[in-house]
């Protein structure tokens, strides 16, 4: 398998230096795009996702249909690294052939480096190809597009659904139930803190597990009002923000979240908490069913010991979270691509064939285009079902996505400030609308 990955955990300043480095021996010359030598394409391609063992698998399963194509593949961890070597790459014209994207702010900030593949989607799927994917998914993809802006960036591969992730040893050892009313979860947690497990841990130092929480917040209240906002057809002050808003501070207040939480980090901190049945609930989604495909898994995950719920109505709501979610990354050619041919054929398998099929063995996460299911007759049933839940689930989820990167740093920074009591929900919410007068 010709597969070759470099995990960068470079500082902003090294990566500059080390990608303008990269530039090659004349000043024309850039490293970073497709090759050709005899019959022979190597393609450059940079990601964060998928993780590594599944990216493995899926570049293999590409390169054994298309032996005449090598794909080297460099894996960043997302926050600072990829970003940071995303930012530094375009300053000096050597991003490679393909990088990973979220829709929406990614995506939208490097609009001007991507290549439009619409002909290429007709070519392959048809004129109508977006029905391949779930409606929210195929709104998706032009999400952040500039005005008028037609054109296609970013290739979802994979999708995701949010939900409450919980513990069942944790639950059955304190013979809890599933809650399905804010009163009933207020106990669950206060259960789980007078027995010192950590109740519904938030890793409140990452901003998208801020945004994830709150998005469900805003899907118990009005399913249409965190798009509307983004589009400027609502106040990010509405009323209905507000109470999402305060009904976010009230967890606090309630105890919902484990002490700390504002300073937690999700991937260090909770995940192995949750997997050493030391934290009950956590708020994952369709990717968490990934863990089970791990070399050398906990106890708890070989075993999956895992269910999922939406959370129920918080505080003045009315209504249980609906599934929240969609496209959780895609792929984008780059303009610095000299095969631009032999990259759509690497994006095509990543989407639709061999590539997306070995991802979805591995559980990675859902499919983006539809009818694709795991193959894997070693995965568990129970995670199986999960999985295939998600997946139907997928087609009625809310949007959680930010289509601007101003606001999705701003609304961040006032859910931030909003847990940890240094704003009120009135002041959080004003943050938000302030930033989006300003654009």
């Amino acid at each position: 398998m010709k597969w070759r990955r470099t995990v960068s955990l470079l500082m902003t300043a090294a990566l500059v230096a080390g990608l303008t480095a990269c530039g090659g021996t004349s000043e024309n010359e850039n490293t970073n795009t497709s090759e050709s030598s005899g019959d022979q394409t190597t393609l450059t391609m940079w990601s964060w996702t998928p993780i590594t063992r599944t990216a493995e698998k899926m570049i293999a399963a590409f390169e054994e249909e298309n032996p005449d194509i090598n794909i080297e593949f460099t894996y960043y961890n997302y926050d600072p690294e990829y970003l940071s070597a995303l930012s530094a790459a375009a300053a000096s014209d050597s991003l490679p052939d393909i990088i990973g994207l979220q829709p929406g702010s990614l995506t939208a900030q490097y609009a001007d480096y991507l290549v439009d593949y619409s002909s290429y989607a007709e070519e392959t799927w048809g004129e109508n190809w977006k029905e391949n994917f779930p409606d929210l998914v195929a709104k998706q993809i032009q999400m952040g597009n500039a005005g008028g802006d037609e054109g296609n960036y970013i290739l979802p591969v994979e999708a995701q659904v949010i939900a409450v992730v919980y513990n069942k040893n944790v639950f059955e050892e304190y013979d809890l139930e599933v809650p399905t009313t804010y009163d009933e979860l207020k106990e669950v947690c206060s259960t789980l803190t007078d027995n010192g497990v950590a109740p519904f841990y938030l890793g409140g130092a990452n901003g998208w597990q801020l945004v994830n929480v709150f998005t469900m917040l805003c899907s118990q209240i009005d399913t249409e009002m965190f798009d509307q906002a983004q589009a400027g057809e609502i106040d990010w002050t509405d009323d209905r923000i507000v109470e999402a808003m305060t009904n976010f501070r009230q967890m606090f207040d309630d105890g919902i979240f484990q002490t700390g939480a504002m300073s937690a980090d999700v991937n260090t901190n909770g995940t192995p908490a949750f997997v050493s049945n030391t934290a009950g609930m956590v708020a994952l989604g369709s990717w968490w069913c990934q863990e089970f495909t791990a070399e050398d898994p906990a106890d708890t995950v070989a075993n999956w010991d895992f269910g999922f719920f939406y959370l129920p109505p918080v505080g003045t709501a009315e209504n249980a979270a609906t599934p929240v979610g969609g496209v959780d990354f895609g792929y984008g050619i780059t303009t610095n691509c000299d095969d631009k041919d032999a990259a759509w054929k690497a994006l095509q398998s990543f989407c639709s064939g061999a590539g997306i099929q070995a991802c979805a063995d591995d559980v990675n996460n859902l499919p983006a285009f539809k009818g694709i299911e795991p193959q894997n007759e070693e995965l568990n049933a129970d995670l199986v079902e999960q999985y295939n839940t998600f997946s139907e689930d997928l087609n009625s989820a809310m949007n959680q996505r930010i289509s601007e990167p101003t606001i999705e740093t701003v609304l961040q920074n006032a859910l931030s400030g909003l847990g940890a009591g240094e704003l009120t929900p009135e002041e959080a919410c004003a943050q938000v609308q302030e930033a989006q007068d300003a654009l």
